[in-house]
């Protein structure tokens, strides 16, 4: 979780619900979205000094926005372009399946039935984003360039991650790669509910 705040704040100062707000909206499959994970996450940072606070008043109101100091600019670029840990990637929810035998019958079709349902869902999203994403790409780029140049400090944090020399390469090549992290996310759903709708079909000819 802590990485993953990393790489939003070296674009942009956020507050705690900018940040759940951004998850929600592009990383929901890859992390949690909760409150009290993202605080946790951000209490670390602050007691390592990767990030710092920004507190001011709007409306009357007292909010803090985050961001990313020279230490956790450097311990970012350590962590980017790593490999993927694999032993990491488990999803715990996986384990009712495990243990799915256990259940009575009906129990198992209405579990399974859920679950292919809940996947036809996601993939339907997926595709939906897909299909904007795609046809809105120049634009989406053109803006963050425009968002990102105001201030010259987040400029340089992505020139300085990336060793590129310009922000509209950096930009296009995160485009590209968090397309195929959603690519990857359709086809993976695809293989899921193929295997889980046979599952099913199974568990009710049994």
């Amino acid at each position: 979780m802590e990485y993953i705040i990393l790489s939003m704040l070296l674009c942009k100062a956020m507050t705690v619900y900018e940040i759940r707000n951004y998850i929600i909206k592009n990383l929901t499959t890859v992390c949690s979205n909760s409150l009290g994970s993202i605080q946790t996450a951000i209490k670390k940072m602050l007691s390592k000094g990767f990030i710092e606070i920004n507190e001011y008043v709007e409306n009357g109101l007292n909010k803090k926005k985050y961001n990313i100091t020279d230490k956790g600019l450097v311990e970012y670029k350590k962590w980017v372009g790593t490999p993927i840990n694999l032993s990491k990637m488990t999803n715990m929810e996986e384990s009712k399946l495990f243990f799915l035998g256990v259940a009575p019958k009906e129990k198992r079709i209405a579990f399974l039935a859920a679950l292919n349902k809940d996947l036809e869902e996601q993939l339907k999203a997926l595709t939906a984003i897909q299909e904007f994403a795609l046809t809105a790409k120049e634009a989406v780029i053109r803006d963050n360039i425009s968002n990102i140049s105001k201030e010259n400090k987040y400029v340089n944090n992505l020139l300085s991650v990336s060793n590129e020399k310009d922000l509209s390469t950096v930009l296009l090549n995160t485009y590209d790669y968090q397309m195929s992290l959603l690519k990857y996310g359709i086809e993976r759903t695809k293989f899921d509910l193929t295997f889980y709708k046979n599952l099913l079909k199974e568990e009710r000819n049994r």
